[in-house]
Formats: structure tokens, C-alpha cells, sequence
């Protein structure tokens, strides 16, 4: 058990930098804080394992079947963040994600390595019911981000129009000529399907209103860069908002854009 109680010190190193690169584009989960918690539970267990007067209530048994779900947990979602590396940040080189991944899935066979093949055969729904879930929830988290810059050299696009088929509402008209006239802005790119899906919320009529920027006018390809329009905001998905100075990233309801902005619909639709 020496082995469990030494190698979460390493991996809590790892944590930061891994975080830096993968979690900035899953806002609103705090993962780097799900993930120290997870290495400091492996840490005390290994020390009560370990022979450590530690403040847990917990037996050896229980203990020892505790460190198999979190451990697995800890492996799948290293996994999945080296996957999330490899596709959604393409071509972005991460060392420290490569060691997180590296030790989480050595801590996880030491303790594996602990359980006889029967005892294993006894508990092995627990962690894989534990991966699974865990898996799922990163899976759904991630799938609901706005997609990240492109690598020019990973991508050969040449520019081209999308057109938006929906009609605008009133609503959307006036909360348009509304984000207009307080100077927002709308930062996207040709090739991004959620910015088309926030075109179509506003429709026809009220993109035409809209303060909207191209960030990739001439494609996407070697040597071709974003326009300086969209790479002095600090841009890191789209579709991207500018309103009242501040950068929101992402694909918002026109509510959320009304709270955001200031926008009363009821206010300014009030008969003179």
C-alpha cells in the first residue's frame, strides 16, 4: 500500500496544468476542484490503509473497495481529457496531461493489482457503474460546448454563406435593434454550427440588425489567420458576445442575451 499513499502527491502537481488547457472550455464545473478531491480521498485512505492515525471512520475493508471507484474514476476522466486533447484541441500538446493520465492509470492497477480475481469478480460493478457515470457526465458537459478555434494548418475551408431559413419574431427584432444601438457585437465563423443555430433564433429579419463579425472572411487555411476584429477580443469558441464591454462566450438564448444586455421586451413595447 506504500505505493497508494506516495503517488497522489505526484498527481496533485499535474492537476494545475492540466486544468490550465482542458477546463477552459467547460465553465461552470469545477473540475480542477472535483479532481483534488478525488486525489486527496485516494491520499487518506492510502494513509489509513497505510497505518496512519487519520480522523476516518471507515475499516479496511471498506477503505480498500472505496480506492477501487475512485481510482477508476480518476482513469476515465484522464482518459477522456487526453480524447478531448486529441480532437477538440487538435494538434495542442500537454505534458502534464500525458503524466496526470500516465500516473492516474498506474494508481488505478496498483489498487487493482490489491484485489484477488475473486474478490474482483464481487465488486467490479462498482467501479465500472462509477466510470460509466462519470464518462457520461464529461461526454455531455463537452458536447454541449461551443466549438474551439481551429487549427489553421489542420483545416482547408474556403469561405462560404449559410442561409438563415427561420422568420424573426417580434421579440427578436427588438431585442436586435436593442444590442445594436448599446454597440454589441456578435463574433462567429462560417463553418460554426452553433453560430448558425443562434442566427436561426433570431432569424432572417433581425440578423440583418445585428452588429455581426466574420471572424474568417477569406476560410480557414495555412496562413490565413482571424481577422483582427475577432483576435483583439481574446476569443476562444464561438459563437462570442460583446455587450456592455464585457466577452461571453457561446450560444445563448435570447432571453439569457435580453438579461445580459439590459433588455426589457415589456418596457419597450408600452403603448405612448
Amino acid at each position: 500500500m506504500s505505493s497508494i499513499v506516495i503517488m497522489p502527491l505526484f498527481l496533485v502537481f499535474c492537476l494545475k496544468e492540466d486544468s490550465m488547457i482542458l477546463l477552459l472550455h467547460l465553465p461552470g464545473v469545477p473540475l480542477p476542484l472535483i479532481g483534488m478531491t478525488a486525489y486527496g480521498v485516494i491520499l487518506l485512505l492510502g494513509l489509513k490503509l497505510g497505518g496512519w492515525n487519520m480522523p476516518l471512520k471507515i475499516n479496511q475493508s471498506d477503505g480498500r473497495l472505496l480506492l477501487l471507484p475512485v481510482s477508476a474514476s480518476m482513469a476515465v476522466a484522464s482518459a477522456y481529457f487526453l480524447y478531448i486533447l486529441a480532437t477538440r484541441l487538435e494538434g495542442a500538446s500537454c505534458s502534464y496531461c500525458l503524466a496526470s493520465a500516465t500516473l492516474s492509470f498506474s494508481l488505478f492497477f496498483i489498487i487493482l493489482k490489491d484485489f484477488g480475481l475473486q474478490e474482483l469478480q464481487k465488486v467490479v460493478t462498482l467501479p465500472l457503474c462509477t466510470a460509466a457515470i462519470v464518462l457520461g457526465i464529461l461526454s455531455t458537459s463537452y458536447s454541449a460546448l461551443p466549438p474551439i478555434l481551429p487549427r489553421s494548418e489542420a483545416m482547408d475551408l474556403t469561405y462560404y454563406t449559410t442561409e438563415i431559413i427561420s422568420a424573426s419574431s417580434p421579440f427578436a427584432i427588438s431585442l436586435a435593434k436593442h444590442l445594436k444601438s448599446t454597440g454589441a457585437k456578435m463574433y462567429g465563423a462560417f463553418w460554426c454550427s452553433h453560430c448558425q443555430e443562434q442566427k436561426e433564433m433570431f432569424g432572417r429579419e433581425a440578423m440583418q440588425l445585428l452588429d455581426y463579425v466574420e471572424c474568417f472572411p477569406d476560410g480557414v487555411k495555412k496562413g490565413i489567420k482571424m481577422v483582427s476584429a475577432c483576435s483583439d477580443v481574446g476569443i476562444e469558441g464561438f459563437p462570442t458576445w460583446l455587450i456592455n464591454g464585457e466577452v461571453i462566450s457561446g450560444e445563448k438564448t435570447l432571453e439569457e442575451l435580453a438579461e445580459i444586455s439590459g433588455f426589457n421586451y415589456d418596457k419597450v413595447n408600452q403603448p405612448n
